[in-house]
């Protein structure tokens, strides 16, 4: 254990991101069970710079080697591995649900087709506001999810941020009385007026900075919100409490994503205790839940500059865990105006 610790200490060092000997095992395990860095990234479950970090100085102990696009064990590292008793990953994921717990079924099938053949014609993900959306299949999962929850049929939903078309999906099933959704990209918020338009759906879409306060008329007049918020704590504190304050009263529901592709256990304690802080129970984490398209945008962002081989992601690769909050009595939202640069942190690399 020794080695490992070693190694966690210089990475923590190196990176400023909080690193432990499971960090490195959980790498190493990783390797052994994919060439790709992307996927090793996935499923090590730690802060990419961390895993990059920690892949570099196996390869300066001759514990890793770098092949082209490959990232190998070395004989002397799978010799680490069998002696530290470490084992490749194993997978018993649902293949019903991919492990989320809920499933598109008849009831919900009709208006994921025609979400289906609505979404191609979306707008991009671009860098500047940060987007990454999930597949079509992963956001109904939530508006399942949340029907299963009971936070849908006559409710009164506000969308903050929606570059999943999560207010489109939400408004064809015709189960919420009102879908809101707040929005600072006019090319998403001009796409989904059209749909809503042409599909008679109803949708109150608005441009809005979240960076500013919410507009009057929407701050306690919703039973949900959903979000997904950049992945610093001021991020979450800012984009969820943002959501908290759209809220009626006690009981009502949340839903936003979290990814340990930028956070740490460290940094998930902290957002934690900020859940906790608002008058929030986190009644539900479902892990890897989302999974996000592969954005075009992947070279401009830090993760690239950080990667020890240039191989472009192909497969998925960026997953958060599912939260569903509720609140309690005595909760309290945050509409404060936000100043200054809220998206980036040491375990940030996307942006």
């Amino acid at each position: 254990m020794e080695i490992l610790e070693q190694i966690a200490q210089e990475a923590e060092q190196n990176t400023q991101v909080p690193a432990y000997p499971r960090s490195v095992e959980k790498v190493i395990a990783a390797v052994m069970s994919s060439s790709n860095f992307w996927k090793i990234v996935d499923l090590s479950d730690e802060p990419l710079p961390l895993v990059a970090e920690i892949l570099k100085l196996l390869n300066k102990r001759d514990l890793v080697v770098f092949e082209g696009n490959q990232i190998l064990l070395t004989e002397a590292g799978a010799e680490l591995a069998k002696k530290l008793g470490i084992e490749p990953f194993a997978s018993h994921r649902c293949p019903t649900c991919n492990g989320r717990g809920v499933v598109i079924d008849d009831s919900l099938r009709p208006a994921f087709e025609k979400f289906l053949e609505i979404q191609k014609n979306r707008p991009p993900a671009i860098h500047q506001y940060d987007q990454g959306y999930v597949t079509p299949e992963n956001t109904f999962a939530r508006v399942a999810l949340a029907d299963d929850r009971g936070d849908l049929r006559g409710k009164k939903v506000c969308v903050l941020g929606d570059d999943d078309l999560m207010s489109i999906a939400l408004a064809l099933t015709g189960l919420p009385a009102k879908v809101t959704i707040l929005e600072i990209d006019e090319r998403l918020v001009n796409f989904i007026k059209e749909v809503s338009d042409k599909y008679g759906l109803n949708i109150d879409a608005r441009v809005h900075d979240l960076r500013q306060p919410l507009p009057e008329d929407v701050v306690g007049a919703y039973d949900t919100f959903f979000t997904d918020p950049p992945e610093t704590v001021e991020a979450i504190k800012a984009f969820v409490g943002r959501g908290v304050a759209t809220l009626k009263g006690p009981r009502c529901a949340g839903y936003f994503g979290v990814t340990r592709r930028e956070s740490s256990l460290d940094k998930w304690a902290r957002i934690q205790k900020v859940l906790l802080d608002m008058g929030l129970v986190i009644t539900d984490l479902l892990h890897n839940f989302n999974e996000y398209v592969n954005w075009d945008y992947y070279q401009e962002m830090r993760g690239w500059q950080l990667t020890p081989v240039k191989e472009p992601p192909k497969e998925i690769w960026y997953k958060s865990t599912q939260f569903r909050v509720e609140t309690i009595r005595g909760f309290k939202g945050f509409n404060e105006p936000i100043v200054g640069d809220i998206y980036n942190d040491a375990e940030s690399s996307t942006t």
